[in-house]
């Protein structure tokens, strides 16, 4: 029955002028790219300049199982890494079931220029459609941040303004994105952050959350919304020395819960010149 109904999924993909959805899963794991203190290695999927202050190390796995179904499920890796004044990052996500999947890889730098930090990043993205083959589209994003005081931070961020069309459908293209946010460090136990987002084709959504750290360097606990759906989240993440475990769930009102888990891995702090 699955086999039959596919070829009614993808209508609206095969139709001409379509554009491919902007990556969900910077909802919880980039909360804190907004921030100096509350960042790790996937928050420059939010915003590439989140790299030009990264302090240390890190690299991550996160996955999810979209409204508790195996074919939804989206597993994610990066790991970013300071060089100099700023830094370089990498992920790879995917997406589907072997019938229906994306995919894509990421290469990322930002560097920071004192109160302003810039940041680009290179996609290569792939789909499988079962029956129709593969496709692969390259795309780019680009990230700015601005330091207006010492605790509150904004930023723009810009996807696949221009291009990014697909190599055997042209026609398809990856949806362009543009998203403004900011961050505001209340204290050194709360961050305080929210994002403006107009997706192609999508109307404007807006995502607010904020983390607390319950136990310093020990238990802390996220939590936030999004608009376009009305789906809040919440997650707890626990830390022991350089390794960090989050358990997160999304509710949607029609169709239900999406639960997550992120693990993180810390390395050495830099060392300030």
């Amino acid at each position: 029955m699955r086999n039959l109904l596919l070829p009614l999924f993808l209508i609206p993909w095969l139709a001409n002028g379509q554009s491919i959805h902007y990556s969900p899963g910077t909802l919880y794991t980039g909360l804190g790219a907004y921030s100096h203190q509350f960042t790790q290695s996937f928050s420059f999927l939010a915003n590439q300049a989140a790299l030009g202050n990264i302090s240390k190390t890190s690299a991550g796995v996160y996955t999810e199982q979209k409204y508790g179904l195996k074919a939804l499920s989206l597993f994610m890796a990066t790991a970013a890494m300071p060089v100099g004044r700023g830094g370089v990052g990498i992920a790879m996500q995917y997406a589907g079931f072997n019938d229906f999947n994306e995919s894509q890889a990421g290469l990322a730098y930002g560097k920071n220029l004192g109160k302003v930090s810039l940041g680009i990043q290179c996609n290569y993205n792939m789909m499988h459609v079962a029956g129709y083959g593969n496709d692969a589209a390259i795309g780019f994003e680009v990230g700015s941040q601005w330091q207006v005081s010492s605790t509150l931070i904004t930023g723009f961020h810009i996807a696949n303004p221009v291009g990014g069309h697909f190599r055997n459908h042209y026609q398809e293209k990856l949806a362009a994105v543009y998203q403004f946010g900011a961050g505001y460090e209340v204290s050194a136990q709360l961050l305080l952050s929210a994002e403006l987002t107009k997706e192609e084709n999508q109307p404007v959504n807006v995502q607010a959350g904020l983390q607390y750290i319950l136990v310093p360097d020990r238990l802390f606990v996220r939590t936030g919304i999004t608009t376009a759906t009305t789906s809040p989240y919440i997650g707890v993440g626990w830390q022991w020395k350089n390794c960090r475990a989050d358990a997160c769930v999304r509710f949607h009102p029609q169709l239900g819960l999406t639960p997550g888990l992120l693990l993180l891995f810390y390395g050495k702090q830099k060392t300030e010149p």
